[in-house]
């Protein structure tokens, strides 16, 4: 009864649209899920963006590194 009575009192969050509402519903389950996929791919040795062989040391394959760098190097400059 005492439940009842609190949800009803708690205002619903309103969201943009449905898929927002459902990663905002299910947030925790979605990042230890895909926490538990990079982790999982980075002892295979797996790129964690593709499903190519990783460069020894580094959780990317070559073609992703590459563009890491420019990420980064882009990313690292003075605006």
């Amino acid at each position: 009864m005492i439940k009842k009575l609190l949800k009803k009192f708690k205002k619903e969050k309103k969201y943009a649209n449905r898929f927002l509402k459902h990663y905002y519903l299910h947030q925790e389950k979605l990042n230890k899920e895909r926490r538990g996929s990079y982790s999982e791919r980075k002892k295979a040795g797996i790129c964690v963006r593709c499903k190519e062989k990783a460069v020894s040391g580094i959780v990317f394959c070559k073609f992703h590194q590459k563009l890491q760098k420019g990420y980064n190097q882009k990313a690292r400059s003075d605006k």
